[in-house]
């Protein structure tokens, strides 16, 4: 198969797929952080190059539900939204057999009705000890099943609720990543158990 994977630079779906004797490139604006096949720049140069397969993990900051609340507030932050949107379906319509667009919770489901529900999935129900709710949009494609749970650990709070908790959540329930200037770039890598299971299932 030609695998595209866009909106990749860590080049970790792509080298799953690699591994298991497909040609796969990964795309980004950033250069990859893993040798292989990369085209550096926008995805849409390359939308056209007979792929069989795309796995897109599109931007989203301006599609996840947790910043949704800025638009009101932020005309500007509201029309990058809608651009954002716009790529969406760009990425979803292009002329390539199978399809799956990866995103967290947003407004992808309830804006871009023509698309179908999404299946969504955790780190942990594939080997990874992470909470991370994502959801895939696919077409042409069948659900991936899990592969390998990772059981939580539980937190009782003071009224007796139990709570589950996984390796990147603090007690709380937020996430415990580094607040460093890569905070946002670390969050977005996919985890390498979700990657396997693509690369297995879908190749």
């Amino acid at each position: 198969m030609r695998v595209l994977v866009a909106c990749e630079y860590s080049g970790r779906v792509r080298d799953a797929f690699t591994a298991r004797g497909h040609f796969a490139m990964s795309c980004d604006i950033l250069p990859t952080e893993s040798e292989g096949p990369h085209y550096q720049g926008n995805v849409l140069d390359i939308l056209e190059d007979s792929w069989d397969l795309m796995i897109a993990h599109p931007p989203c900051t301006y599609l996840a539900s947790s910043g949704l609340h800025w638009n009101k507030k932020r005309p500007e932050r509201a029309l990058k939204t809608e651009d954002a949107l716009e790529f969406v379906t760009t990425l979803w319509k292009a002329p390539i057999p199978k399809v799956a667009i990866e995103n967290p919770v947003g407004c992808i489901n309830t804006r871009l009705k023509f698309m179908p529900k999404p299946q969504y999935i955790h780190p942990y129900m594939f080997g990874d000890d992470a909470s991370k709710k994502t959801g895939l949009w696919m077409r042409g494609l069948a659900k991936l099943e899990p592969t390998d749970s990772i059981p939580p650990r539980i937190i009782e709070s003071p009224s007796g609720r139990k709570y589950q908790r996984w390796a990147n959540q603090y007690d709380c329930g937020r996430d415990n990543t580094p607040n460093t200037p890569n905070r946002a770039k670390e969050r977005s890598l996919t985890y390498m158990g979700i990657a396997l299971a693509m690369a297995e299932q879908w190749g």
